[in-house]
């Protein structure tokens, strides 16, 4: 009995759905009567309680990328350390999968590694600082930092390139120190998605800090 109770409501609700998905406003307006009936009342406040659901998640995410652009503005606003370079990064996740950091080479500690999260359909962000120590007799192409992150869901993974290399034009007055940013993503799972990685800011002047935007899906 329930389930021919719930194939009926379920019927109904899908025939009203379609009526007001396909009909003119002008028409609906004509129609309001129908819709105010009480065998329809029911199905009109069911309709309308799943908008409020879908709405009100939607609510949470525009509120948690608040969030998060708020402590990301936090980390820009710091001091400046001169020893250490800050480097930035936001995921945006635009896929259906939550990605775990299955293995890095930088230096996390357990529980970071352990909850940190990509979440499905949503944008987190991370910083690290890597000490910086570019000085006399200013090597060419010196290895600052090279790190790697590989973020997996399943048989989809991909691996985070991050580093920092420097070199010094030697000029007539004094040598032009300059910074080069590595920065790559790539798809290295079974099953292949899009993914991409962008500089969006970096400073001309030591210790070169810089933020990067992964874009994933």
């Amino acid at each position: 009995m329930s389930n021919d109770s719930d194939n009926e409501n379920s019927s109904a609700y899908d025939l009203m759905s379609a009526l007001i998905s396909t009909t003119p406003i002008g028409a609906l307006y004509q129609l309001s009567p129908l819709f105010l009936s009480k065998e329809n009342q029911a199905i009109l406040e069911d309709m309308v309680g799943k908008a409020k659901v879908e709405f009100i998640a939607y609510l949470d995410r525009m509120e948690e990328e608040r969030v998060l652009n708020e402590r990301i503005e936090q980390w820009r606003s710091e001091r400046a350390d001169p020893k250490h370079t800050r480097a930035i990064v936001k995921i945006i996740n635009n896929t259906p999968h939550a990605f775990k950091i299955v293995q890095t080479s930088l230096p996390l500690s357990s529980s970071d590694f352990e909850t940190f999260e990509v979440v499905e359909a949503g944008t987190v962000a991370f910083r690290s600082e890597f000490a910086y120590k570019y000085a006399y007799p200013w090597g060419k192409n010196k290895v600052m930092f090279n790190h790697f992150i590989d973020f997996a869901d399943q048989d989809i993974c991909t691996r985070l390139d991050l580093g920092m290399f420097m070199n010094t034009a030697f000029g007539v007055f004094s040598p032009t120190v300059k910074s080069t940013i590595k920065n790559t993503i790539r798809s290295i799972g079974k099953s292949r998605i899009n993914c991409s990685t962008k500089i969006t800011s970096r400073s001309d002047d030591a210790p070169f800090n810089f933020e990067v935007s992964v874009t994933l899906g």
